[in-house]
């Protein structure tokens, strides 16, 4: 078998807004692993968010979720690699949101942590099915009175504002954070030199792998750098234009069964 593990983000790759993972493709993973193969969720979502998911699929051993900066434990739970951003960069951008106005949720204990409930929260639960921890007062603030280092800032708001919201933060903060989107109504910012390539890299080398034995599939933004990491990189057809120009294959989109479709031509 060349290709040994598939990496494969979650949402929009593995599934659509449905959630719903198909027998056929649940089947097809199961039957590549028990040849030998490997198959690991690479997610920018909370641990507690994707494990439910991994487990459907029958997965064991690792998931990686927030961008890369998380590595956990499928079975227990238990994070066994964690990258928070500092406390003082955190802050900059919180103050930089609230200022303007804009919604943005922080990550502790593989939580989501708010200022309030709406419509923005609201829509997060519908993809999480997990409850925010709602503290009433600005997140500058209790990110100080508790001198919590964030796992991630998420930024959510309207499809057609994001670009600019996207552009706006990374030249604010892109020297010293990764700020990218995963879907169209997010921007996700997470610790500088974490990413999902780096994951890659390393969950290869704790494999003992080549990265020419590793397939890597996505469709948002923040694939980016998985897609570049020298794996073969494979896009499915509803991705954004930038992972096209960079793929190898093209794969059917997120509502036909990608990863079975991979499997069956790259991985026989």
């Amino acid at each position: 078998m060349k290709y040994k593990l598939i990496v494969s983000d979650f949402d929009d790759t593995l599934v659509d807004d449905s959630q719903v993972i198909s027998e056929s493709t649940i089947a097809a993973i199961r039957e590549y692993e028990a040849r030998g193969g490997d198959f690991v969720l690479c997610t920018g979502r909370m641990i507690s968010s994707i494990i439910p998911h991994a487990k459907k699929l029958g997965l064991h051993g690792e998931v990686i979720g927030y961008q890369g900066a998380v590595v956990a434990d499928i079975d227990s739970g238990k994070f066994l690699v964690e990258h928070a951003i500092p406390m003082d960069k955190a802050m900059e951008v919180a103050l930089f949101l609230e200022k303007r106005g804009l919604y943005y949720q922080l990550y502790q204990d593989d939580t989501f942590v708010i200022k309030e409930e709406n419509d923005y929260s609201k829509l997060y639960r519908k993809f999480t099915y997990l409850p925010p921890k709602v503290v009433g007062v600005e997140l500058s603030s209790y990110m100080q009175s508790t001198s919590l280092n964030p796992t991630k800032i998420l930024v959510i708001n309207e499809p057609e504002r994001i670009p600019a919201i996207l552009e706006m933060l990374s030249s604010e903060f892109g020297d010293g954070l990764l700020v990218n989107s995963s879907k169209r109504f997010m921007v996700e910012i997470v610790p500088l030199g974490i990413d999902k390539g780096r994951a890659v890299k390393e969950l290869a080398a704790r494999r003992g792998l080549l990265l020419d034995e590793v397939i890597v599939v996505g469709d948002g933004l923040n694939d980016l750098p998985m897609l570049s990491s020298g794996a073969f990189p494979i896009a499915v057809e509803n991705a954004h234009s930038e992972l096209k120009k960079i793929a190898k294959a093209i794969a059917p989109p997120c509502i036909e069964d990608p990863i079975k479709w991979i499997i069956e031509n790259y991985c026989i």
